[in-house]
């Protein structure tokens, strides 16, 4: 009888136990406002998505035998030389000259090309909208443009200053970890 009463009790203890709820990702950030425009954009801008975003744009690369370049490469050298980074011999050839000999952008690579990076950094734009997706995440459109630095300056014409003359647009996505929003990646719109 003492078994039978302590089944009892034991079965009563049991079943007053809440039944474990498991939740999705959407439905815990459902109760989680997504970020309003200008937390997107302090995210965004903070994050090193943004930095790794298109960063080969901000670069370019040559080859130093004149013989290996076409029109428009012949173009860029042109105007770094121009500007007083490169010297350029009567071939077309590139050499280095004490403007461009110590400076840590212009990387001359025994496979014969030179690397000039950085020519600009990003600098961010406006939040033009934050929407919500199915999944819990956000989507954060916002624009952003290049900066040329001084070396990227010497562009006046030609695909590199078209590069950094246009205004770009992009989509950022946002995913809620249980404390903050935080970037997982950017898409060029």
């Amino acid at each position: 009888m003492k078994r039978t009463i302590l089944a009892l009790v034991f079965l009563a203890a049991c079943s007053s136990e809440k039944p474990a709820t498991t939740t999705t990702a959407a439905e815990s950030t459902a109760a989680t406002p997504p970020p309003t425009a200008q937390q997107a954009r302090a995210i965004i801008e903070k994050s090193a998505e943004l930095g790794q975003h298109e960063f080969t744009n901000a670069a370019v690369s040559l080859p130093i035998e004149g013989a290996n370049m076409n029109e428009p490469t012949r173009a860029i050298a042109k105007q770094l030389a121009a500007a007083g980074w490169l010297e350029v011999d009567g071939e077309g050839d590139l050499f280095a000259n004490d403007k461009s000999r110590n400076d840590k952008r212009f990387l001359w690579r025994e496979n014969g090309l030179l690397d000039v990076v950085p020519l600009a950094r990003k600098e961010m734009g406006d939040v033009t909208a934050v929407r919500a997706n199915a999944d819990g995440s956000v989507n954060a459109d916002f624009s952003w443009k290049w900066i040329p630095n001084e070396v990227g300056a010497a562009f006046k014409s030609g695909p590199v200053q078209e590069r950094f003359a246009k205004t770009n647009q992009a989509s950022a996505n946002l995913m809620w970890n249980g404390s903050s929003w935080t970037m997982i990646m950017i898409e060029t719109k």
